[in-house]
């Protein structure tokens, strides 16, 4: 019987260099196949009639669809999902980071998580939904809730009971937001959703905007957030890198880019066999499970060059996994490049020390799914006016 899989929750990657070397195709104790490499991965990912993505029979989230239905689906959302969107966003993305960045004002320490990498993209994301700030407390508890759980000291009764009762909040929330701009259209998001039309002419249900605006708040906090996080631990870790971001902000897209690629915010996602297939001089029946392990394909020696080493100008960093790929590819990636492209610039624009608190230990989120610390506690000092 094969080994079940021992994860480390801030340090992956020696387990899949090993992986890969050894077992790129592995079946655990669970009877899941683990794929590694990543032509594997890319073909798992972009071969959507053999491996599904309908792991659940609720199809609630497009994440989980196939085609015809996430066909249509993705074809509507995927019109408002552009970089024209985003930099049309950007203004009120710079207008957030510069409140986050005054309120450190006055302090030389903070939790860069809950200061900032978690509010950024639930200001950014409520704003453009239209959710009013006085509404936004159910969708801050719900980040927190997400810190808390994903936390090895968090519980899961301590967490079911009260994520169900947010979950349920939030969307009864949404589908009042529904109704009220289907009456009275506003300059938001949930106003332009209703009005999208797909290719027959219909639009979406009730059922499915609430669900794809769900998605979008509960999905776009963690990954842009911990995406934010993870660059700047990978800065700290790389001292050379952080100063040619002072000497010469451009630099800051090809870091993000890099750290997608070396410590991707999404580690894994899940596929469900539909027809037999082999894979690695493996046989995959139907019916079997698949984990699809992003972070280890983006640390494939085989396509990467010296994988391991943080290197900001490798020419092929772009052809990363961390956004999925073929038709699940994220929509949001113009708009969580963006957020933390300007959140980046600023913050190395204004302070003049950048760095992690070493003394505090760091603790990862718990989860196999996503790659982040729970906190990064930092100290920082301003640059003098």
């Amino acid at each position: 019987m094969n080994q079940p899989i021992t994860w480390d929750g801030l340090n992956p990657f020696p387990l899949y260099r090993q992986m890969r070397a050894a077992n790129p195709v592995y079946k655990d104790t669970n009877h899941a196949w683990n794929v590694f490499r990543y032509e594997d991965v890319k073909q798992v990912l972009t071969d959507h009639s053999t491996f599904s993505s309908q792991v659940s029979f609720e199809e609630r989230s497009i994440l989980f669809m196939d085609p015809p239905r996430h066909q249509k689906y993705r074809s509507m959302a995927s019109q408002l999902f552009t970089p024209k969107m985003a930099m049309g966003i950007a203004p009120r993305i710079v207008a957030v980071v510069t409140e986050l960045i005054d309120a450190l004002r006055g302090r030389e320490e903070t939790d860069l998580v809950r200061s900032f990498s978690i509010p950024l993209p639930l200001h950014i994301l409520t704003d453009w939904l239209g959710i009013p700030p006085e509404d936004r407390l159910p969708f801050k508890r719900w980040s927190e809730l997400e810190i808390k759980y994903n936390s090895f000291t968090g519980g899961m009764d301590a967490y079911e009971e009260e994520s169900e009762a947010l979950q349920d909040e939030i969307c009864s929330y949404f589908q009042w937001m529904i109704d009220s701009r289907r009456r009275e259209p506003k300059d938001d998001l949930v106003s332009a959703l209703l009005s999208v039309k797909g290719e027959t002419g219909g639009g979406f249900t009730d059922k499915e905007l609430v669900d794809f605006c769900f998605l979008l708040v509960i999905g776009g906090i963690e990954t842009t957030a911990h995406l934010l996080t993870n660059t700047v631990l990978t800065l700290d870790e790389h001292p050379e890198v952080m100063q040619r971001i002072w000497e010469d902000p451009e630099t800051v897209s090809k870091v993000i880019d890099e750290v997608l690629r070396y410590r991707s915010p999404v580690q894994s996602t899940f596929r469900i066999v539909m027809k037999d297939i082999e894979i690695g001089g493996h046989l995959m029946r139907r019916g079997d499970p698949v984990n699809v392990w992003l972070g280890a394909a983006n640390r494939d020696e085989r396509v990467f060059e010296n994988a391991d080493i943080f290197d900001i100008d490798r020419k092929n960093n772009a052809n990363h996994l961390a956004f999925s790929n073929g038709i699940h590819y994220c929509l949001g990636v113009h708009l969580a490049k963006l957020e933390v492209k300007i959140a980046l610039t600023e913050l190395f624009g204004q302070m003049i020390k950048l760095a992690r608190i070493h003394a505090k230990e760091l603790v990862p989120i718990h989860s196999t799914v996503l790659l982040a610390p729970e906190s990064l506690p930092i100290a920082y000092k301003f640059a003098a006016k």
